[in-house]
């Protein structure tokens, strides 16, 4: 296996195999985020900082930024809950500096697997989301819909916040422009409440389905291992072969990689390796 040094992102530590993130455990949806994602939505689901967001849009043209955010590359970070670094930055301005509109193509990231929470955030959790949505397909768009109406909820606090703070400048106004925020609260809360059951009720089955995903995830912490995943669900003993082989076979990570982008999970320039 390539041994190679890269300083990896961590993050917080994993609680109840997910990871506490500005966005909510329930709504990340450990995949790619289909569609367009705007600016406001990487920025306030704390995947680019406002420093960051203001560097892009001094640097790059409009339409490199549009082609950005829609790229899979960032939207697969959204989805993970994984923020950007000064390397992915620099990277992302190196890239787009190319003439080939496909240049977001060219965007990945270098993981090492031997470190515990690069396993959980680049193999583990996207996997997991991924076989959840084999047991019921509508899983990815619930999770997907539940961050779009977080953020829809933080804009509607700030909005509340807003008004009642020119209350008495504006009163009129703000009386009806509260009154407004207020019904779409309640209605965004309620949206939130349907979904956020929807979410309850598929987890209750995935955890009949694989009993031993939470107790795998603490013995992954604590000790390294993957044992305590076993037995595994059927569907992924072709991934689970490679992954128990990580530290004595050479071509293990590239197994890895290989199985995780045929299913979407991963990009074609993402280089997965093994460093202890």
């Amino acid at each position: 296996m390539e041994q190679e040094d890269d300083k990896q992102y961590s993050r917080e530590a994993v609680f109840a195999g997910r990871r506490v993130s500005v966005v909510g455990s329930d709504a990340r949806s450990r995949g790619r985020v289909p569609g367009y994602a705007s600016s406001s939505l990487y920025r306030e689901s704390g995947i680019i900082s406002a420093r960051q967001l203001a560097l892009l849009q001094r640097m790059l043209p409009r339409l490199r930024l549009e082609q950005l955010f829609r790229c899979e590359w960032l939207q697969q970070r959204l989805a993970r809950g994984l923020a950007l670094g000064r390397e992915e930055v620099r990277q992302i301005l190196l890239c787009a500096a190319q003439d080939d509109d496909g240049w977001c193509a060219e965007l990945g990231d270098r993981v090492n697997l031997a470190v515990p929470q690069s396993m959980i955030d680049w193999v583990l959790l996207p996997v997991y989301g991924w076989w959840e949505s084999l047991l019921d397909q509508a899983i990815p768009g619930w999770r997907l819909s539940l961050v779009e109406l977080e953020t829809q909820s933080r804009q509607l606090r700030i909005k509340s916040e807003f008004w009642s703070r020119v209350a008495e400048l504006e009163p009129e106004q703000a009386r009806e422009e509260l009154a407004r925020v207020a019904k779409c609260q309640a209605r965004t809360q309620e949206q939130v409440a349907e979904l956020a059951g929807k979410l309850e009720t598929a987890s209750a089955l995935a955890k009949s389905a694989w009993p031993n995903w939470q107790r795998g995830m603490a013995t992954l912490l604590a000790s390294g291992g993957l044992a305590g995943f076993e037995p595994i669900p059927e569907v992924l003993e072709c991934l689970w072969q490679p992954l128990c082989r990580l530290d004595d076979d050479v071509g293990a990570a590239d197994a890895v990689q290989a199985w995780l982008h045929e299913r979407n999970l991963c990009q074609a320039q993402d280089h997965f390796y093994w460093q202890s």
